[in-house]
């Protein structure tokens, strides 16, 4: 039945009630691949030419139920005015999954990040960056499963995706990889400065040209990923009109360039069958017992521990960082050592979704702790209100009266702060007195 009816066999599946399947995952996988077959095509599956064995893996959570041996039920074919609405729909989400979202979100937020820790406040260059950087991610991510279709093919995690599944062609990628492209580093060159272009253009590069060759041939390729991964940060704090060459873009790209570590370990120990499978060289490929894995994963939450006392050394971030940040660094090693003592594809998942939370707390820290004077100019921002609550709430400001040494204080607050908030309290005063006058 199920190698002569494989559509039927999924539509039946996808009708079947979702408590049938044993996790969310078995659902989500199900339906992508009916709607990516039935719903757009009404094809049967071999014409869009994909393998038979995703549909059945697909129905792995099922077979022990009645439910999978009922009737298939008919799918209502599109009328002749719905069917041109459903293309176009079908297509815009095709390509949407090819531009991977959720990479783009994270290219978002660390960008985002960057930007803010300039102090700039240039709308039109913070759109551009931001807007840059997710049509030059969307352009790597094609590229990418450009390459990578045939092998795609073969995993259980990337069989449905747009070229594999057949709702687009390597043609149709090819091209979007193009223009996405061209977009990104026009935006982030005509829109923020050239650094930031040519920074742009570069990853793209380094993630078609080397990462994405390197997957196949050495299980080194995730330090060249961890390097595409960590210049979305630089190219934010470029963007926003910061040095290429100090210490704040080398603490980020430190940062990012670390979390990637655990983050990809995390993946590639989780999906380590689907990979093997596909002919890629990651680390867990000789690794039955995660020695390895594990290896690489704490030790850059190492690196990570200890950002903050580099960071404060430098004169970057005050103090309070290193406190503050200690919090998310124990949670993610504490995870990482929990995978190392127990490998299992349930704490690699935990390893994934700690990182992205322990990511945004621990940019976002060192935002808030920042000495950077440019970010003290704007008195109203919500970093700065909650820093001048903060002083209040401080023991050495409010109890140790004999303590004379400003840089004692977890939040010092910096001589050009000083000035402006002084400078304003004093104009503040110039306004009363004439109103009173007058």
């Amino acid at each position: 039945f199920f190698f002569g009816h494989p559509v039927a066999a999924v539509e039946c599946v996808s009708s079947a009630p979702s408590g049938m399947f044993s996790s969310f995952r078995a659902v989500r996988r199900c339906r992508s691949v009916y709607g990516s077959l039935n719903r757009r095509t009404r094809r049967p599956l071999i014409e869009t030419q994909i393998p038979v064995g995703t549909a059945l893996r697909s129905l792995s959570a099922s077979k022990s139920s009645p439910a999978a041996h009922r009737a298939p039920v008919a799918a209502s074919a599109p009328s002749a005015e719905e069917r041109p609405k459903r293309d176009i729909m079908g297509g815009s989400r095709a390509y949407v999954e090819l531009a991977k979202p959720e990479l783009s979100a994270l290219v978002i937020a660390t960008g985002t990040w960057g930007f803010l820790l300039t102090g700039s406040d240039d709308t039109v260059a913070a759109v551009s960056t931001i807007g840059g950087l997710v049509f030059a991610a969307s352009s790597a991510a094609a590229w990418n499963q450009t390459v990578e279709a045939k092998f795609d093919a073969k995993m259980i995690r990337t069989a449905t995706r747009p070229i594999p599944s057949g709702r687009l062609n390597e043609r149709q990628a090819a091209a979007f990889c193009a223009a996405t492209g061209v977009s990104g580093v026009s935006l982030l060159t005509l829109g923020a400065n050239s650094m930031a272009g040519g920074l742009g253009l570069a990853n793209i590069l380094l993630y078609g040209m080397v990462y994405t060759p390197m997957k196949r041939i050495t299980p080194y390729n995730t330090h060249v990923g961890a390097v595409v991964g960590a210049l979305p940060v630089v190219v934010g704090w470029v963007g926003g009109g910061g040095p290429l060459f100090a210490v704040e873009p080398a603490m980020l790209f430190s940062i990012m360039y670390a979390w990637q570590f655990p983050h990809f370990m995390g993946i590639a120990w989780k999906y380590r069958k689907d990979y093997a499978n596909a002919g890629y060289q990651m680390v867990t490929r000789d690794d039955p017992g995660a020695v390895r894995t594990a290896y690489w994963a704490e030790k850059a939450t190492y690196v990570l521990v200890a950002i903050p006392f580099v960071s404060t050394y430098v004169g970057m971030t005050s103090s309070m960082f290193i406190i503050s940040g200690a919090i998310p660094n124990a949670v993610l090693l504490r995870q990482c050592l929990v995978f190392k003592k127990k490998p299992t594809s349930k704490n690699a998942g935990k390893i994934i979704l700690v990182g992205f939370v322990y990511l945004m707390a621990f940019l976002g820290l060192m935002f808030f702790h920042s000495t950077s004077e440019a970010l003290d100019r704007h008195l109203d921002s919500i970093r700065n209100i909650a820093r001048r609550v903060g002083r209040q709430l401080c023991v050495h400001e409010t109890k140790m009266t004999r303590v004379t040494v400003p840089e004692m204080c977890p939040v010092p607050q910096t001589n050009k702060l000083k000035e402006i908030e002084e400078a304003a309290a004093k104009a503040k005063k110039g306004d009363d007195a004439s109103t009173s006058s007058s």
